[in-house]
Protein backbone atom coordinates (compact mmCIF):
# COMPACT_ATOMS: atom_id res chain seq x y z
CA UNK A 1 0.00 0.00 0.00
CA UNK A 2 1.29 3.66 -1.06
CA UNK A 3 1.79 5.88 1.63
CA UNK A 4 1.49 9.21 1.42
CA UNK A 5 3.42 12.44 2.63
CA UNK A 6 2.44 14.01 5.85
CA UNK A 7 1.17 17.20 3.69
CA UNK A 8 -0.42 15.28 1.67
CA UNK A 9 -2.45 13.53 4.01
CA UNK A 10 -3.62 17.13 5.74
CA UNK A 11 -4.71 17.97 2.19
CA UNK A 12 -6.90 14.95 1.81
CA UNK A 13 -8.38 14.56 5.27
CA UNK A 14 -9.12 18.54 4.72
CA UNK A 15 -10.54 17.54 1.05
CA UNK A 16 -12.88 15.35 2.65
CA UNK A 17 -13.46 17.01 6.78
CA UNK A 18 -14.67 20.23 5.30
CA UNK A 19 -17.02 19.23 2.97
CA UNK A 20 -18.47 16.83 6.14
CA UNK A 21 -18.40 19.83 8.54
CA UNK A 22 -20.47 22.02 6.39
CA UNK A 23 -22.57 19.31 5.92
CA UNK A 24 -23.56 19.11 9.12
CA UNK A 25 -23.78 22.72 9.79
CA UNK A 26 -26.20 22.89 7.77
CA UNK A 27 -28.84 20.04 8.74
CA UNK A 28 -29.93 22.49 10.88
CA UNK A 29 -30.95 25.10 8.29
CA UNK A 30 -34.00 23.97 7.12
CA UNK A 31 -34.78 23.64 3.02
CA UNK A 32 -30.69 23.33 2.35
CA UNK A 33 -30.49 19.72 4.32
CA UNK A 34 -31.95 16.77 3.07
CA UNK A 35 -34.96 15.12 4.69
CA UNK A 36 -34.25 12.10 7.23
CA UNK A 37 -37.05 10.13 8.41
CA UNK A 38 -37.01 9.70 12.26
CA UNK A 39 -35.56 6.29 13.76
CA UNK A 40 -38.15 5.65 16.92
CA UNK A 41 -36.55 4.45 20.02
CA UNK A 42 -38.55 3.52 23.21
CA UNK A 43 -37.82 4.60 26.74
CA UNK A 44 -39.24 2.33 29.13
CA UNK A 45 -37.90 1.29 32.92
CA UNK A 46 -38.24 -1.76 35.34
CA UNK A 47 -37.30 -2.58 38.75
CA UNK A 48 -35.72 -2.70 41.11
CA UNK A 49 -34.12 0.43 38.51
CA UNK A 50 -33.56 0.14 35.63
CA UNK A 51 -33.59 2.72 32.51
CA UNK A 52 -34.18 0.68 28.79
CA UNK A 53 -33.52 2.16 25.65
CA UNK A 54 -35.14 -0.15 23.23
CA UNK A 55 -34.66 -0.38 18.94
CA UNK A 56 -38.45 -1.43 17.85
CA UNK A 57 -36.33 -2.30 14.38
CA UNK A 58 -34.19 -4.75 15.95
CA UNK A 59 -36.22 -5.95 18.45
CA UNK A 60 -34.07 -5.47 21.32
CA UNK A 61 -32.63 -3.28 23.62
CA UNK A 62 -29.43 -1.28 22.69
CA UNK A 63 -29.07 0.37 26.17
CA UNK A 64 -29.32 -0.79 30.02
CA UNK A 65 -28.91 2.07 32.18
CA UNK A 66 -28.90 1.98 36.36
CA UNK A 67 -31.24 4.83 38.05
CA UNK A 68 -29.42 5.69 40.73
CA UNK A 69 -31.73 5.96 43.68
CA UNK A 70 -34.61 4.46 42.04
CA UNK A 71 -35.04 2.40 45.28
CA UNK A 72 -37.18 -0.28 43.46
CA UNK A 73 -39.69 2.67 42.42
CA UNK A 74 -39.85 4.06 39.10
CA UNK A 75 -43.33 5.26 37.56
CA UNK A 76 -43.44 8.76 35.02
CA UNK A 77 -40.56 9.17 32.44
CA UNK A 78 -40.74 12.33 30.44
CA UNK A 79 -38.14 12.49 27.55
CA UNK A 80 -36.54 16.24 26.77
CA UNK A 81 -38.17 18.03 23.57
CA UNK A 82 -35.08 16.78 21.90
CA UNK A 83 -35.40 13.22 23.00
CA UNK A 84 -31.86 12.90 24.36
CA UNK A 85 -32.47 13.03 28.62
CA UNK A 86 -35.21 11.05 29.78
CA UNK A 87 -36.72 12.58 33.80
CA UNK A 88 -37.86 10.10 35.87
CA UNK A 89 -39.71 9.70 39.18
CA UNK A 90 -38.24 7.85 41.51
CA UNK A 91 -37.64 6.87 45.29
CA UNK A 92 -41.68 6.57 46.28
CA UNK A 93 -42.33 9.89 44.22
CA UNK A 94 -39.27 11.84 46.29
CA UNK A 95 -36.87 11.85 43.76
CA UNK A 96 -36.80 13.12 40.17
CA UNK A 97 -33.32 12.31 38.16
CA UNK A 98 -32.67 13.06 34.59
CA UNK A 99 -30.26 10.31 32.63
CA UNK A 100 -28.50 11.72 29.46
CA UNK A 101 -29.59 8.32 27.10
CA UNK A 102 -26.88 8.24 25.04
CA UNK A 103 -24.75 7.30 27.85
CA UNK A 104 -26.92 6.72 30.76
CA UNK A 105 -24.84 9.25 32.57
CA UNK A 106 -27.06 11.57 35.28
CA UNK A 107 -27.28 14.98 34.80
CA UNK A 108 -30.51 16.15 37.02
CA UNK A 109 -31.51 15.50 40.07
CA UNK A 110 -33.64 17.12 42.30
CA UNK A 111 -34.74 15.63 45.89
CA UNK A 112 -38.18 16.86 46.88
CA UNK A 113 -38.18 16.04 50.77
CA UNK A 114 -35.94 17.76 53.34
CA UNK A 115 -35.54 16.08 56.63
CA UNK A 116 -38.28 18.09 58.15
CA UNK A 117 -41.05 17.38 55.44
CA UNK A 118 -41.55 14.50 53.29
CA UNK A 119 -42.25 15.65 49.47
CA UNK A 120 -44.00 13.11 47.28
CA UNK A 121 -44.94 14.09 43.58
CA UNK A 122 -47.59 12.69 41.55
CA UNK A 123 -46.79 13.98 38.17
CA UNK A 124 -44.67 16.21 36.23
CA UNK A 125 -43.44 17.72 33.09
CA UNK A 126 -41.03 19.59 30.94
CA UNK A 127 -41.46 22.61 29.38
CA UNK A 128 -41.91 22.61 25.49
CA UNK A 129 -38.32 24.55 25.56
CA UNK A 130 -36.38 22.25 27.88
CA UNK A 131 -35.96 24.80 30.25
CA UNK A 132 -38.08 23.98 33.45
CA UNK A 133 -40.14 21.21 34.95
CA UNK A 134 -43.16 21.39 36.43
CA UNK A 135 -43.65 19.53 39.52
CA UNK A 136 -46.88 18.70 41.38
CA UNK A 137 -46.21 18.03 45.40
CA UNK A 138 -47.90 17.14 48.53
CA UNK A 139 -45.84 17.79 51.51
CA UNK A 140 -45.91 16.23 55.18
CA UNK A 141 -44.04 18.34 58.02
CA UNK A 142 -42.50 15.42 60.29
CA UNK A 143 -42.81 16.29 63.98
CA UNK A 144 -41.06 14.01 66.65
CA UNK A 145 -44.75 12.97 67.34
CA UNK A 146 -46.80 13.94 64.63
CA UNK A 147 -47.64 14.67 60.91
CA UNK A 148 -49.23 17.31 59.72
CA UNK A 149 -50.27 17.94 55.91
CA UNK A 150 -49.38 20.99 54.61
CA UNK A 151 -51.52 22.17 51.46
CA UNK A 152 -50.03 20.86 48.08
CA UNK A 153 -47.97 23.49 45.64
CA UNK A 154 -46.84 22.52 42.11
CA UNK A 155 -42.99 23.41 42.09
CA UNK A 156 -40.67 24.78 38.97
CA UNK A 157 -37.27 23.62 38.53
CA UNK A 158 -34.61 24.59 36.28
CA UNK A 159 -32.65 21.56 33.93
CA UNK A 160 -29.73 23.28 34.11
CA UNK A 161 -29.87 22.44 38.13
CA UNK A 162 -27.42 19.44 38.03
CA UNK A 163 -27.54 17.11 41.01
CA UNK A 164 -28.70 19.91 43.44
CA UNK A 165 -31.57 21.29 41.64
CA UNK A 166 -33.66 23.32 43.81
CA UNK A 167 -37.59 24.91 43.02
CA UNK A 168 -37.00 28.36 41.15
CA UNK A 169 -40.52 29.64 42.07
CA UNK A 170 -43.63 27.47 43.63
CA UNK A 171 -47.51 27.65 43.28
CA UNK A 172 -50.21 27.16 45.39
CA UNK A 173 -52.43 23.79 43.56
CA UNK A 174 -55.41 22.13 44.01
CA UNK A 175 -55.59 18.51 45.91
CA UNK A 176 -55.86 15.09 44.17
CA UNK A 177 -54.05 16.39 40.90
CA UNK A 178 -53.26 13.13 39.19
CA UNK A 179 -51.26 14.67 36.32
CA UNK A 180 -49.55 17.81 34.75
CA UNK A 181 -49.27 18.63 31.11
CA UNK A 182 -47.20 21.52 30.07
CA UNK A 183 -49.23 24.00 26.94
CA UNK A 184 -47.34 23.50 23.42
CA UNK A 185 -47.47 27.55 23.55
CA UNK A 186 -44.77 27.57 26.73
CA UNK A 187 -47.39 29.82 28.82
CA UNK A 188 -48.86 27.33 30.77
CA UNK A 189 -49.47 23.90 31.90
CA UNK A 190 -52.45 21.68 32.88
CA UNK A 191 -52.94 19.69 35.45
CA UNK A 192 -56.07 16.89 35.84
CA UNK A 193 -58.77 15.42 38.22
CA UNK A 194 -61.13 16.20 39.57
CA UNK A 195 -61.28 19.21 37.26
CA UNK A 196 -59.41 20.28 34.01
CA UNK A 197 -57.05 23.27 35.43
CA UNK A 198 -54.87 25.65 33.17
CA UNK A 199 -52.19 27.39 35.14
CA UNK A 200 -49.94 30.56 33.88
CA UNK A 201 -46.44 29.20 33.93
CA UNK A 202 -44.94 32.21 35.12
CA UNK A 203 -47.22 33.76 37.73
CA UNK A 204 -49.24 30.25 38.84
CA UNK A 205 -52.27 32.34 38.14
CA UNK A 206 -55.49 29.82 37.36
CA UNK A 207 -56.20 30.63 33.73
CA UNK A 208 -59.32 27.97 33.53
CA UNK A 209 -61.37 25.56 35.15
CA UNK A 210 -63.01 22.61 33.37
CA UNK A 211 -64.96 20.07 34.76
CA UNK A 212 -63.77 16.76 34.27
CA UNK A 213 -65.28 14.49 37.54
CA UNK A 214 -68.25 15.99 37.33
CA UNK A 215 -68.80 16.82 33.93
CA UNK A 216 -72.16 17.60 33.50
CA UNK A 217 -72.98 15.95 30.15
CA UNK A 218 -76.76 15.69 29.80
CA UNK A 219 -77.82 11.96 30.60
CA UNK A 220 -74.58 10.99 31.84
CA UNK A 221 -73.43 10.16 35.58
CA UNK A 222 -70.09 11.75 36.70
CA UNK A 223 -67.22 10.15 35.53
CA UNK A 224 -65.12 7.43 36.77
CA UNK A 225 -61.77 7.44 35.10
CA UNK A 226 -57.71 7.00 36.18
CA UNK A 227 -55.17 8.92 34.77
CA UNK A 228 -52.36 6.33 33.89
CA UNK A 229 -50.45 7.35 31.10
CA UNK A 230 -50.17 11.10 30.41
CA UNK A 231 -48.56 11.25 27.25
CA UNK A 232 -49.65 12.94 23.95
CA UNK A 233 -46.67 12.49 21.61
CA UNK A 234 -47.05 12.85 18.78
CA UNK A 235 -49.92 14.42 18.10
CA UNK A 236 -49.64 17.12 20.85
CA UNK A 237 -53.57 15.87 21.79
CA UNK A 238 -53.42 14.24 25.38
CA UNK A 239 -56.58 11.63 25.46
CA UNK A 240 -58.16 10.10 28.09
CA UNK A 241 -60.90 7.29 28.37
CA UNK A 242 -63.86 7.97 31.00
CA UNK A 243 -66.77 5.56 32.49
CA UNK A 244 -70.05 6.72 33.12
CA UNK A 245 -73.69 5.22 33.64
CA UNK A 246 -75.52 6.63 30.53
CA UNK A 247 -79.60 6.94 31.64
CA UNK A 248 -82.73 8.38 29.40
CA UNK A 249 -85.89 7.28 28.12
CA UNK A 250 -85.73 3.64 26.65
CA UNK A 251 -82.82 2.50 28.92
CA UNK A 252 -83.08 0.46 31.52
CA UNK A 253 -83.52 2.05 35.34
CA UNK A 254 -80.15 1.24 36.78
CA UNK A 255 -78.72 2.61 32.76
CA UNK A 256 -76.59 1.56 30.41
CA UNK A 257 -72.48 1.67 31.00
CA UNK A 258 -70.97 4.01 28.83
CA UNK A 259 -66.94 4.56 27.53
CA UNK A 260 -66.40 8.24 26.46
CA UNK A 261 -62.92 9.65 24.96
CA UNK A 262 -61.87 12.55 26.12
CA UNK A 263 -59.61 14.76 24.13
CA UNK A 264 -57.35 17.85 25.16
CA UNK A 265 -55.27 19.81 22.23
CA UNK A 266 -52.65 21.05 23.90
CA UNK A 267 -51.57 23.44 21.12
CA UNK A 268 -55.40 25.00 21.42
CA UNK A 269 -56.75 24.43 24.48
CA UNK A 270 -59.62 22.56 23.34
CA UNK A 271 -61.28 20.25 25.08
CA UNK A 272 -63.95 17.22 24.61
CA UNK A 273 -65.77 14.67 24.92
CA UNK A 274 -67.21 11.99 22.85
CA UNK A 275 -69.25 8.44 23.75
CA UNK A 276 -67.11 6.12 21.35
CA UNK A 277 -69.31 2.69 23.27
CA UNK A 278 -72.08 1.34 25.58
CA UNK A 279 -70.06 -1.96 25.81
CA UNK A 280 -68.00 -0.34 27.83
CA UNK A 281 -64.86 -2.26 27.01
CA UNK A 282 -61.82 -1.96 29.58
CA UNK A 283 -59.77 0.74 28.15
CA UNK A 284 -56.40 1.47 30.68
CA UNK A 285 -54.76 3.93 27.99
CA UNK A 286 -54.89 5.51 24.58
CA UNK A 287 -52.76 7.27 22.17
CA UNK A 288 -53.75 9.79 18.76
CA UNK A 289 -51.74 8.73 15.75
CA UNK A 290 -49.99 11.05 13.89
CA UNK A 291 -52.53 11.92 11.38
CA UNK A 292 -55.29 12.39 14.51
CA UNK A 293 -57.40 9.98 12.66
CA UNK A 294 -57.37 7.01 14.83
CA UNK A 295 -56.87 7.05 18.80
CA UNK A 296 -55.77 3.55 19.90
CA UNK A 297 -56.53 1.79 23.46
CA UNK A 298 -55.38 -0.96 25.44
CA UNK A 299 -55.63 -3.18 28.92
CA UNK A 300 -57.19 -6.62 28.11
CA UNK A 301 -57.49 -6.54 24.51
CA UNK A 302 -55.89 -3.67 21.95
CA UNK A 303 -58.51 -1.29 20.37
CA UNK A 304 -58.98 1.04 17.24
CA UNK A 305 -61.11 4.41 17.50
CA UNK A 306 -62.35 5.51 14.24
CA UNK A 307 -62.19 9.85 15.62
CA UNK A 308 -64.37 10.74 12.83
CA UNK A 309 -67.28 8.43 13.55
CA UNK A 310 -66.27 8.54 17.46
CA UNK A 311 -66.55 4.24 17.59
CA UNK A 312 -64.73 1.26 18.19
CA UNK A 313 -63.73 -0.15 15.04
CA UNK A 314 -61.63 -2.78 15.63
CA UNK A 315 -60.60 -5.23 18.30
CA UNK A 316 -57.67 -7.83 18.72
CA UNK A 317 -56.82 -9.77 21.35
CA UNK A 318 -52.79 -9.41 23.07
CA UNK A 319 -50.77 -12.13 25.29
CA UNK A 320 -51.38 -10.44 28.28
CA UNK A 321 -52.39 -7.02 29.99
CA UNK A 322 -50.56 -3.86 29.21
CA UNK A 323 -51.21 -0.82 30.63
CA UNK A 324 -49.26 1.45 28.17
CA UNK A 325 -49.77 2.02 24.85
CA UNK A 326 -47.69 4.37 22.39
CA UNK A 327 -47.63 4.60 18.36
CA UNK A 328 -44.87 5.18 16.23
CA UNK A 329 -43.90 8.40 14.59
CA UNK A 330 -45.14 7.36 11.21
CA UNK A 331 -48.20 6.31 12.74
CA UNK A 332 -47.45 2.41 11.17
CA UNK A 333 -46.79 0.40 14.49
CA UNK A 334 -48.05 0.48 18.12
CA UNK A 335 -45.82 -0.24 21.27
CA UNK A 336 -47.77 -1.70 24.33
CA UNK A 337 -46.24 -2.31 27.45
CA UNK A 338 -46.34 -0.75 31.25
CA UNK A 339 -46.94 -4.74 32.45
CA UNK A 340 -44.34 -7.45 32.85
CA UNK A 341 -41.14 -7.40 31.18
CA UNK A 342 -41.91 -6.93 27.77
CA UNK A 343 -42.98 -4.34 24.82
CA UNK A 344 -45.22 -5.97 22.11
CA UNK A 345 -44.93 -4.37 18.92
CA UNK A 346 -48.69 -4.55 16.77
CA UNK A 347 -49.17 -3.08 13.62
CA UNK A 348 -51.44 -0.39 13.62
CA UNK A 349 -53.71 -0.95 10.49
CA UNK A 350 -54.19 -4.41 11.28
CA UNK A 351 -53.74 -4.79 14.89
CA UNK A 352 -51.78 -8.05 14.22
CA UNK A 353 -48.81 -8.61 16.31
CA UNK A 354 -45.21 -7.79 14.91
CA UNK A 355 -42.55 -8.87 17.45
CA UNK A 356 -41.96 -8.77 21.07
CA UNK A 357 -39.08 -7.15 22.92
CA UNK A 358 -37.93 -8.63 25.78
CA UNK A 359 -36.39 -6.43 28.69
CA UNK A 360 -32.95 -7.57 30.09
CA UNK A 361 -33.19 -8.81 33.77
CA UNK A 362 -36.74 -9.24 32.80
CA UNK A 363 -37.78 -6.75 35.51
CA UNK A 364 -41.35 -5.76 36.04
CA UNK A 365 -42.09 -2.56 34.07
CA UNK A 366 -45.25 -2.15 37.05
CA UNK A 367 -47.44 0.76 35.40
CA UNK A 368 -44.29 2.21 33.89
CA UNK A 369 -45.18 4.78 31.67
CA UNK A 370 -43.06 3.79 28.69
CA UNK A 371 -42.86 6.72 26.24
CA UNK A 372 -41.20 7.25 22.26
CA UNK A 373 -38.77 9.47 20.87
CA UNK A 374 -38.02 10.00 17.30
CA UNK A 375 -34.14 10.54 16.60
CA UNK A 376 -33.20 11.74 13.11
Amino acid sequence: MRREPAAEKLNMSLKFLVPAVLAGQLAGCGTLAPHRPAHDLIVTAAKPGHLFVLDPRKLKAVSDFTIPGAHDYITTIVPSPDGKIAYLLVDRGMRIVGLDLRTGKEVFRADLSTAGERVQSMGFDVTPDGKELIVYELRTLLGIDTYTVEPPQFALFSTSGGLYATPLRKFPAPRRIQAVLASKDGRGFYAFWPDVYHFDLKTGRLLDDRALLDWGRRDHTSTDLSINSPASEPTGIYSLPLYSTLTGTGLPADGVRATSLMTLDLHTGKLAYHDISQTAPNIFSTIISPDRRWAFGVFDALYKIDLQHWAIVKQAPIAHSYYIVNVSSDGQELYLGGNMCDIAIYDAHTLREKGDIKLPGCGDQALVMSRVIARQ
